[in-house]
Parts: C-alpha cells; sequence; structure tokens
C-alpha cells in the first residue's frame, strides 16, 4: 500500500490508493492524486474507515459499488494521457475527492 500523502508517482505496473485514509477520519483518498504511466491499473482498496465508500469518475467513465469492508477492492485500468478526477458520492460536499495523472514517462 502506499503512504498516504498528496502526490505519488508509480511506474506502469499498478497503483494503490487507501478508500478513507486511516489518519483523515476516514474521509479522505490517500494519496490524494497519483502520477501513472499510460496502461497502469489504479486499485483502490477500502480500509474499513469512515463507513461506507465508492469511487465515481468525474467524467462518468467508471464507478465502483458501495462498499465499506477492509479490504474491500476497485482497480480500473487508464490508458490515455491527462487528469482524470473522482470522488465519493456520499462524502465528495465534505472533500473526498481525488485525480489519476497519465502522463508519458
Amino acid at each position: 500500500m502506499i503512504d498516504g500523502g498528496l502526490e505519488v508517482r508509480v511506474g506502469d505496473l499498478a497503483a494503490a490508493v487507501e478508500v478513507a485514509e486511516r489518519g483523515s477520519g476516514g474521509l479522505a483518498f490517500g494519496p490524494a492524486a497519483v502520477h501513472v504511466d499510460p496502461g497502469t491499473t489504479v486499485a483502490w482498496e477500502w480500509t474499513g474507515a469512515g463507513g461506507s465508500h465508492n469511487v465515481v469518475a468525474k467524467d462518468g467513465s467508471y464507478e465502483s459499488e458501495m462498499q465499506g469492508n477492509e479490504g474491500d477492492t476497485f482497480e480500473q485500468s487508464f490508458d490515455n494521457t491527462g487528469i482524470q478526477l473522482y470522488y465519493c458520492l456520499p462524502h465528495e460536499t465534505v472533500g473526498m475527492l481525488g485525480a489519476i495523472e497519465v502522463v508519458e514517462a
């Protein structure tokens, strides 16, 4: 699991994001922003904190189910360069937001 923080750069294999980052009171993604290479699969892993959450692409291109159990996961691959914004639907207004930036190496 990647440590929480604002931004992490990873390679082209896989990236992990905590859903309900433990240090946030369960209402944040950790890290909030990830930079990846094209073709990277991002896996969101639920910590079990903060109730039920989901991962919803701002552009509507993907959406996970509502989940709340520690160890629940959702995966999405990112091929096109650019910034993909996402949020947790029930907690968007309190700032549970994230971003994936796909950049050429």
